[in-house]
């Protein structure tokens, strides 16, 4: 211990070094809120950090890199990051970087302001990038709502000139207030063309008493009346004024037959020309205002589709105002998020705030005990346990093996353990052995062979005693034993009464050779005939190095002319000390758990 606490005290010495820690102080800084561009839509801020990504920025390797360029002490940049720490004061928004300078106290000073410099400036960078990344977005975006913007006017004009629609209200109203004067003038038209008519009508039917031929009756007869009254009817010139008159009325019934003459024919007289130039007058302007109800009537039927069509028109013109807006919308957000967005890739706060600047009072010296000591107690701790475990080694070392390395020798399942050190443990062991592995094997054809080549013959003896006891209890008869061996294992003495040993196999009942064999050896060839009866044999060995040796070489013999082991019994001493006792335990547990 002293030699090993020496040394680690000399080590600690050499490995120690004077250093100057320095703590700054940094609050967390919040992004802003007020930076909006417009009151609609969120406004573009930088993700706001939580506290376990904040920490690592603050260990970050660019700002500490910077800060060392900065500095310029000479520190090897693959070692600085033994020399800082960083840790948030618990339930605030305060954190602390350390700073362990190993050269002096104004290193310390200087170093530990540079680097909370370089810390914010890179928080800056972190807001600034994120930013510009987002602006190059926004960028695309509105130049792609420009593009769609200009699409939508250029829709909005081509539909206007294939529509011919400006839109808004006036433009409907002058259609329905050109249909409304449309219709007044073509009402104004059909009843100038009904007067137009029924003043032909009249004047035609006053020119129809206008006919030269009734002037000429009313003459003749006048003529017919003077020349009676100087003549009688049968005067010659009254017969022939007489025969003008009929002829005369038989044209004036050859026009009513006609019905409808032609006005030229009451032409002759100065009021009959009259009538018939104001009747030809009348005609033409039937004829020009007959012409104008059909102009009307076209013009109505055009300016009525021209409405019927606006609904239509206006809900399209409607719906491309409507996307245009849209889009001018869009274009409007963007364009003030766009400006956000400038706004932090220009100048971003950051998410650090120097709260307590380093301060020349806060520095602390490094301990030049603390190692050494530390060191010094560990080797001696260290020197002490080496020597107990020297100690242990060289006074208690024993030949007893453990249950593991029995049946690693046999190469056997664990299906029994015997305590042979405390009586009543070996005799509830090989009772518990009996019930529930040997006497249900009793009716079983076939035999057991017990092999106790590792055994030597006092722990056997007892073995089979306490076996034939346990036996004789369960069956109510003495346990027969066939020894295939010649060795004299009872020869200092007679076996116990509930052991029969039998040394050759007429002197069994019913000259058949019992269910149990017992073999220490290769047996004689008289009695190898009965090992291919063994089809179950069970391999005893104590837990001693020596015990261990013998089953390991008798092995060649039993896998020359036996089946594999079916299973081990582990004979042995109660362990000296606490520390044997649990690795004892574990090893048995293990055994029966896994061999």
């Amino acid at each position: 211990m002293i030699t090993f606490g020496t040394l680690g005290t000399i080590a600690g010495i050499r490995l120690t070094s004077q250093s100057f820690a320095i703590s700054t102080s940094l609050i967390k800084r919040r992004v802003p809120q007020t930076v909006r561009a417009s009151e609609t839509g969120q406004a573009f801020r930088p993700v706001d950090l939580n506290d376990a990504t904040l920490l690592a920025t603050l260990l970050a390797s660019e700002p500490l890199d910077l800060a060392l360029k900065r500095a310029a002490n000479g520190i090897d940049p693959t070692s600085v990051r033994s020399l800082i720490e960083a840790k948030q004061l618990e339930g605030t928004d305060i954190f602390y970087i350390t700073y362990h300078s190993p050269l002096s106290p104004t290193d310390a000073l200087s170093f530990s302001g540079i680097w909370a410099e370089e810390i914010n400036a890179y928080t800056k960078r972190l807001q600034q990038t994120e930013a510009r990344d987002v602006r190059a977005i926004l960028e695309k975006e509105v130049a792609a709502i420009e593009k769609q913007i200009e699409l939508a006017n250029l829709e909005i004009l081509n539909f206007s000139k294939e529509k011919d629609f400006l839109g808004g209200e006036s433009q409907v109203t002058s259609v329905l207030g050109k249909l409304s004067q449309v219709e007044l003038n073509l009402e104004t038209a059909r009843n100038s063309v009904a007067a137009k008519k029924r003043q032909v009508e009249s004047l035609t039917e006053q020119i129809s008493h206008q006919s030269p031929i009734e002037l000429q009756i009313k003459n003749a007869h006048e003529e017919l009346a003077n020349l009676r009254s100087t003549y009688t009817d049968g005067n010659p010139l009254v017969q022939a004024k007489l025969q003008s008159i009929e002829y005369l009325d038989g044209q004036i019934a050859k026009l009513k037959e006609a019905g409808k003459a032609e006005l030229d024919a009451y032409t002759g007289t100065p009021l009959g020309n009259q009538i018939y130039l104001t009747i030809i007058g009348q005609r033409n302007e039937l004829l020009e205002a007959e012409s104008r109800i059909e102009s009307l009537e076209k013009l109505r039927q055009t300016t009525a589709a021209r409405l019927s069509e606006f609904p239509a028109i206006i809900s399209s013109y409607e719906a491309l105002q409507k996307k245009r807006n849209a889009h001018i919308e869009g274009l409007s957000l963007m364009s003030n998020r766009l400006k956000e967005a400038e706004i932090f890739a220009s100048s971003a706060p950051g998410y650090w705030q120097i709260f307590q600047a380093p301060d020349p009072r806060s520095i602390i010296p490094s301990s030049l005990v603390k190692k050494p000591a530390l060191l010094g107690a560990a080797s001696a701790v260290g020197g002490g346990v080496l020597a107990v475990l020297l100690s242990l080694f060289l006074t208690h070392r024993t030949s007893r093996r453990s249950i593991l390395e029995c049946c690693a020798a046999t190469r056997a399942p664990l299906i029994c353990h015997l305590p042979t050190t405390l009586e009543e443990d070996a005799r509830a062991a090989i009772s518990h052995f009996w019930i529930t592995y040997l006497a249900s094997r009793l009716d079983h054809p076939g035999r057991i062979l017990f092999w106790t080549a590792a055994l030597d013959p006092s722990d056997e003896r007892r073995l089979w005693t306490m076996l034939a006891e346990t036996a004789a209890k369960d069956t109510a008869k003495p346990m027969q034993v066939l020894d295939l061996t010649s060795d004299p294992l009872w020869a200092d003495g007679a076996p116990p009464a509930s052991l029969v040993w039998l040394t050759h196999p007429s002197t069994g009942s019913e000259n058949e050779p019992p269910v149990f064999l017992r073999a220490s050896s290769l047996p004689q060839r008289d009695f190898r005939a009965l090992l291919p009866q063994v089809d179950h044999w069970i391999s005893v060995v104590a837990g001693q190095k020596d015990s261990l040796r013998r089953a390991l070489e008798s092995r060649q013999l039993t896998d020359a002319y036996l089946p594999p082991c079916a299973g081990t019994i582990a004979w042995t001493e109660r362990p000296q000390g606490r520390i044997r006792e649990a690795a004892d335990v574990i090893s048995c547990f293990l055994a029966k758990r896994f061999s």
